[in-house]
This record gives structure tokens, C-alpha cells and sequence, in this order.
């Protein structure tokens, strides 16, 4: 049995990052983002839930740009988990599904590697929303040596025009 789990980078950089102006105007927002998400893995052959299930992103005290939207999505900083030994599970397995957006959309989608992938997106001029995600990890197949295997992803926050 395995405990395999996604580690946030530094919600701080995140939020920072959401404040690259391409106006004069300042914008900021409170996010709360999960600091990490766990796979328990029973068995290597069926496809395991994350928990805490679901995992909730929420925003509260927008200020952007009159009209603008916000958008948050997720990228894993490696290809691959790190094992405590042997096969490294891809980060291309795991997925998420989305419920229960409240001031957006929210979007289902894979984790990569090379790009960003969108995970909620804010309806414009917000001033709080939010969104339930449930992580999946498909199944990692034989091979896979019990123990810790970790993911680190970052999160990117914009603000952008609609």
C-alpha cells in the first residue's frame, strides 16, 4: 500500500503572481488553495480518490480590474512523482473533476508537466467564488513499490480580460 500525494509550491508566490499588472491599476485577492492532496493506493490495479475529497479552492476580497476575470490552474513541476524506490508514477495520472463553482466555471482536466492547465475561472468583476475539486489517480499499475511517492505542483492565479 502506497501513500502517494501532490504538495503545494508556495501558496505565497502564487498570490504574488496573480498581481503581474499589465494596467497601472493594483489588484489582489485572498486564496485559499489545499496544501496537499493524498492517493492512499490499496490496490495498483484500480484507480484511487484523493482526499480530502473534495478539495476546495476559494477566493474572498477580490479587487481586480473592472470587468476582469479571475482564472486558477495547476501544473506539476515534474513529469513523474518521486518514488521512495523504483517506477515513478507519471504526473499525467491524475486528473480532476470539478462541482459546485460558485461565481465561475470550473473545469475538469489532467495535470502536465509543460503547461498550465485551467481549473476554475472566475465570472468578471468577482469579489469571492469558489470551486470543489476531486483528484483521481488512475491506476498505477504493477511495478509500483509501497512507501511515499510525492508530486510538488504550483498554482498560477491571473487576472485577465474577457
Amino acid at each position: 500500500m502506497s501513500r502517494i500525494s501532490l504538495r503545494q509550491s508556495l501558496i505565497a508566490l502564487a498570490a504574488v503572481a496573480l498581481l503581474a499588472p499589465t494596467k497601472a491599476a493594483a489588484e489582489s485577492v485572498n486564496v485559499s488553495l489545499p496544501a496537499s492532496v493524498s492517493f492512499f493506493v490499496a490496490n495498483v490495479s484500480a484507480s484511487t480518490t484523493g482526499s480530502p475529497d473534495p478539495t476546495a479552492i476559494s477566493f474572498d476580497s477580490a479587487d481586480l480590474v473592472l470587468g476582469n476575470r479571475l482564472r486558477i490552474s495547476v501544473q506539476a513541476d515534474a513529469a513523474d512523482f518521486t518514488p521512495p524506490a523504483g517506477t515513478a508514477i507519471p504526473a499525467s495520472k491524475v486528473s480532476w473533476t470539478t462541482s459546485g463553482a460558485v461565481g465561475g466555471t470550473g473545469s475538469n482536466g489532467t495535470l502536465s508537466s509543460s503547461s498550465y492547465s485551467q481549473v476554475y475561472q472566475s465570472n468578471p468583476s468577482p469579489s469571492f467564488g469558489s470551486v470543489n475539486v476531486i483528484w483521481e489517480l488512475a491506476a498505477p499499475g504493477s511495478g509500483i513499490r509501497a512507501g511515499d511517492h510525492t508530486l510538488t505542483v504550483r498554482w498560477k492565479l491571473e487576472s485577465v480580460t474577457p
